[in-house]
């Protein structure tokens, strides 16, 4: 037991070490925000309720209070923006605290046979939903905290709806109503622009370190970071020669099923310019696609890749 601890830490110190890598947890500060209101509500938490309707057996309404009494899980999930492009920087990592919305819903009394959808209804009016089954899900979270403090302000104080696996448009920050309906509701971004109404994450990986047109030599280290909604990831492979072959990389420790895992790549290169490119494999086996499709209507697909100057 002692060496398998103690392998673990020199694992994680490997990892620690390599500068430019992005960290397990992203902090508060640095996570980022994509919203369709261009100033964030101001939410009083005293005044604040969330109202639960329709196709439920009693509407119901709890103040903050009340939510923050109800039983807690805690979470460390990957959000992504649905509009992030290959190797882009509109995803990050927290540990969310909060109520299962199950638990929300049974206190309603339970959804309805008839239920189809549920409906999050924002503070300024953004909506979107989720199928009956999928927020079901004991991981789909009404939460509250974030890495272990209140819901910030950008992030949606005081609750919003967190779903592993979904992209950040339906996970609804500053959350007011939930609303149980009978039909494929569709929210703001699918009325006014047609994206996606599923929004499943898919399969991604990332070249953190060396960045484009660095120039390296000697022993060096290719890292990064891979995700796949909640499907966790396998395995990471990097190729050195354009994508001609694939070398496995080194996996840290898996963090949580839904959150990224970095990976890392000892490498001495030979000299002149090489491609760099990364994939993934997701916890179900499927390898990342490498179809190239821009972001719009259901998340950008392809290999991050980078051109590094080798002595």
């Amino acid at each position: 037991m002692a060496m398998k601890v103690a392998a673990s830490a020199k694992d994680a110190a490997a990892f620690l070490a390599i500068r430019g890598l992005t960290p397990e947890i992203t902090p508060n500060r640095l996570h980022y925000t994509v919203d369709e209101s261009i100033i964030d509500p101001d939410v009083d938490e005293g005044s604040w309720r969330l109202r639960v309707g329709g196709l439920v057996a009693r509407p119901l309404e709890l103040g903050y209070g009340e939510l923050l009494a109800m039983p807690a899980v805690e979470q460390r999930v990957t959000l992504q923006c649905i509009s992030n492009f290959v190797g882009g920087d509109l995803v990050g990592t927290a540990k969310w605290t909060g109520v299962p919305l199950r638990e929300v819903l049974e206190r309603a009394g339970g959804v309805s046979p008839r239920a189809v959808r549920v409906v999050f209804h924002a503070v300024g009016g953004y909506s979107d939903s989720l199928p009956v089954a999928k927020a079901l899900e004991p991981t789909t979270v009404v939460a509250y905290g974030m890495n272990d403090r209140s819901l910030p302000r950008a992030h949606g104080y005081p609750a919003r709806i967190i779903v592993p696996g979904i992209y950040g448009m339906k996970n609804v920050k500053w959350l007011q109503r939930i609303e149980v309906v009978d039909y494929d509701y569709r929210g703001y971004w699918q009325r006014s622009d047609g994206w996606d109404n599923i929004a499943e994450v898919k399969t991604a990986s990332r070249i953190d370190v060396p960045t484009e047109l660095a120039a390296v030599q000697g022993q060096v280290v290719v890292a990064g970071v891979a995700w796949a909604g909640d499907r966790g990831i396998r395995r990471v492979e990097v190729s050195l020669d354009d994508g001609r072959s694939w070398t496995p990389a080194v996996l840290r420790r898996e963090l949580a099923p839904a959150a990224w895992r970095q990976w890392r790549l000892p490498w001495r290169p030979a000299g002149g310019r090489v491609v760099l490119r990364v994939r993934a494999v997701d916890g179900r086996g499927a390898v990342q696609t490498a179809e190239v499709k821009p972001p719009h209507p259901s998340g950008a697909s392809g290999y991050d890749q980078v051109e590094v100057v080798t002595r």
